[in-house]
């Protein structure tokens, strides 16, 4: 009966030991048998724990040893890693559970349930080493083999060094410490790999950790013994062997980053390298480490470059990846100009304005946070400073702009994209796929990674870092003319008011003479590649500012003349009117935001329901959405609002789809008429905040008045309620 028990047991160990690489196949197995198979490991589990009835009764009993201690540190957080999976695949699931009717949390319960899978590889590989010696004793019983045999043990021990050598080759060529400690947060998988090469690989990773784990115990029950000999040693041998594990996989978890009340943008903003240059605008010192073309280029009094006017294709071809419908390629000309090789720092809009509005803090980090009517005032006051003549005549909400003042200014939009280029006519100005390395984006999320989510056979740049803040100004390498940080960073205005490009060919364009939104270049530290392209456009109204968006300076370089007048087109306010709340939402992390806002004002309350509605399979609708987003789709909206001529105010709550609104919103915007009404937005992220959105909700509703946003992270945590209360009362939005 014991016997029988045992075989038992190594038998349900055997069935989780195949179940295992089969799992971290998802990718090849496809998602419902992923889920099935995830189940019949979880009853094995349980069935393991259940035939060892003795680990449970011997816990707290006799003495423990370091290799015990190290046994024991494996096996609790093997334990807590299945409960992780066990919780996170329950949320996620799109088949077996699907009855539950799980709403909220499926990006936390993604990240986890990844973050779980590549530690539960190590931790039951790990398990598996420590009670190798009992499937070998096994093996030998059934197979009735001797216990010694010296040929037979050297070639398990050559094997196992091959398979372990080969699953350490494997470790490193798929990037597993990136997963372990959530550098990147989806699964790459190279389509040029046979199956059996990725099943084979994933076997030689479990060799790997069970050898480890096997010769480490065998190491520590040596160590043990003789640290009986010296009490005090064998303690802190216990100690050590209990702790290192479980520290490790403390460490590795922090990466998770769990909502939480204290705010996760809080970051030390980055230190200039050593050697760096920290010119201001008076000192004339030039970039240093620049290439740019001496024929192109040269430095002026401040460190401004010279960048020579010329012909250039504005705009992006139809055939590039992730274009906009406003970026009209058409042949434009420009004047000379001056323009600064950096980003305004802080240092210089504290040192002249006497206030730093910016979310991150650092002298040498770029100003943000700064609206367009804010960067026209710095202007004024530089080229006041310096006793030149200001570019900029402010009336009201007419703005002239003296084309022959010598002043600062802000760059046209055809100045910017020019200056942006350098020459090229690639979707960046280093003309391959921008890389994190080269560039302060959001690292996760290279060009045209939404295509190729999971896979990487047609990526040319893999996923990197994501620094999650501003860096100093003058980081990484300068484009051909010697410009730094004109991809990422942050944003840069530009002069011109937002509107469609003309089809003919243009000389020192201007933009619209009136509009609603002003316009801003290159993406910033929190876009997605495909937002920081040489010819993407973005735009909010000028009185607005946002963490991500700074100022670049020009100067002229040839005489110009006449004045270019531009005023803000009107828009009348809608008087009173209700408040309505309207989201879409498909985890419900926004519908839980929704319905606390509801609670606290009392507004009516709007869900966006589709005709045809997204899968609840989290990996289809990843691909469902950046299809539809790339194509421009707008789903049919199955429900309608009543008598929505009584709203004035719509709160509008989405969550962050691809770093920007997903397509219900653009169908819902398109559907009613926003003149004159005030739109807030609030919207929900994995770590992105708006993204692109804002941008988005502008262009589709150009006459709408824009509120003061608000981003939560995932569902917002316990300081939802607060942040809300505060939210409400920026905007001037009562409470009940």
């Amino acid at each position: 009966m014991k016997q029988s028990k045992q075989i038992g047991k190594r038998i349900v160990d055997l069935a989780m030991i195949v179940l295992l690489p089969l799992l971290m196949a998802e990718i090849l197995i496809g998602q419902e048998i992923h889920e099935w198979l995830g189940t019949g490991m979880l009853v094995l589990f349980v069935a393991h724990h259940f035939l060892n009835p003795g680990w449970w009764k011997s816990f707290a009993k006799g003495k423990y040893t370091p290799s015990r201690a190290f046994s024991t540190a494996l096996d609790l957080l093997l334990l807590l890693n299945m409960i992780a999976l066990l919780v996170s695949g329950i949320m996620m699931s799109g088949f077996v559970f699907r009855f539950l009717h799980i709403r909220g949390g499926m990006i936390l319960a993604r990240r986890l349930h990844l973050f779980a899978s590549y530690w539960g590889l190590i931790l039951m590989s790990a398990h598996l080493g420590q009670h190798m010696e009992q499937f070998f004793s096994l093996f030998r019983k059934l197979f009735r083999l001797s216990e010694k045999n010296t040929a037979r043990t050297y070639v398990l021990r050559i094997s196992a060094i091959v398979l372990s050598a080969y699953g350490l080759y494997a470790f490193i060529a798929q990037q597993i410490t990136d997963y372990l400690f959530l550098q990147t947060h989806f699964v790459m998988f190279d389509e040029t790999k046979m199956a059996a090469v990725y099943f084979n690989e994933t076997i030689a990773m479990m060799c790997l950790f069970a050898a480890l784990a096997h010769y480490l115990g065998k190491l520590l029950r040596k160590v043990g013994q003789k640290g009986k000999k010296e009490q005090s040693n064998g303690q802190v041998l216990k100690a050590v062997a209990f702790i290192i594990p479980v520290l490790v996989c403390i460490l590795a978890a922090a990466k998770l980053n769990l909502p939480s009340q204290s705010d996760p943008w809080k970051i030390n903003s980055a230190k200039l390298p050593e050697g760096s240059s920290t010119n201001t605008f008076g000192n004339g010192a030039n970039p240093s480490g620049s290439n740019q073309p001496e024929e192109q280029t040269v430095p002026i009094a401040g460190g401004f470059v010279l960048i020579k006017g010329g012909s250039f294709s504005m705009g992006s071809p139809e055939d590039e990846p992730w274009r906009s419908a406003d970026e009209t390629r058409h042949t434009v000309t420009v004047s000379d100009f001056y323009i600064s090789p950096y980003e305004v720092r802080q240092s210089e809009y504290t040192a002249l304005m006497g206030n730093n509005p910016s979310n991150f803090n650092g002298d040498d980090l770029p100003v943000e946070n700064v609206s367009w009517l804010d960067a026209v005032a710095f202007c004024n006051a530089l080229s006041e400073k310096e006793n030149l003549t200001p570019a900029y005549a402010i009336d009201g909400e007419t703005v002239t702009w003296d084309r022959s003042a010598n002043g600062y200014r802000l760059p046209t939009e055809a100045e910017w994209e020019y200056a942006c280029r350098a020459g090229t006519t690639t979707p960046f100005n280093t003309e391959t796929s921008i890389r994190p390395d080269e560039s302060n984006y959001y690292g996760h999320y290279p060009y045209e990674i939404e295509e190729n989510y999971f896979s990487q056979g047609n990526l040319t740049t893999k996923p990197g870092e994501y620094r999650q803040t501003t860096v100093a100004v003058n980081s990484f390498s300068p484009n051909a003319w010697g410009l730094y940080n004109m991809h990422g960073n942050v944003s840069e205005w530009v002069w011109d008011y937002y509107g469609e490009y003309g089809t003919t060919d243009e000389t020192d364009p201007t933009g619209p003479e009136s509009g609603t939104r002003r316009v801003y270049r290159g993406g910033g530290w929190n876009d997605f590649a495909k937002n920081i392209r040489s010819a993407y456009r973005a735009t909010l109204p000028e009185d607005k500012g946002s963490f991500n968006l700074g100022i670049r300076l020009v100067r002229n370089a040839a005489d110009g003349t006449g004045n270019v007048v531009s005023a803000e087109t009107g828009r009348e306010t809608e008087a009173g009117g209700k408040v309505l709340i309207a989201f879409f939402s498909w985890g419900g992390n926004t519908r839980g935001i929704a319905e606390e806002i509801q609670s606290q004002t009392g507004a009516d309350l709007f869900e966006i329901e589709l005709v045809t509605p997204y899968s609840t399979d989290y990996n289809t609708v990843l691909d469902q959405a950046q299809h539809d987003q790339n194509i421009q789709a707008r789903p049919e909206i199955k429900n309608k609002v009543e008598n929505f001529e009584q709203y004035g105010t719509i709160l509008l709550g989405y969550p962050n789809w691809w770093a920007s609104i997903p397509m219900p919103i653009a169908s819902f915007l398109e559907k009613y008429d926003f003149s004159g009404r005030t739109i807030i937005p609030f919207c929900s992220h994995g770590g992105g905040r708006f993204g692109q959105s804002l941008t988005a909700i502008t262009k589709l509703a150009p006459d709408a008045i824009m509120g003061e946003p608000l981003s939560i992270h995932y569902s917002g945590g316990s300081s939802l309620p607060d942040d809300i209360a505060v939210w409400l009362k920026t905007n001037n939005i009562s409470t009940k």
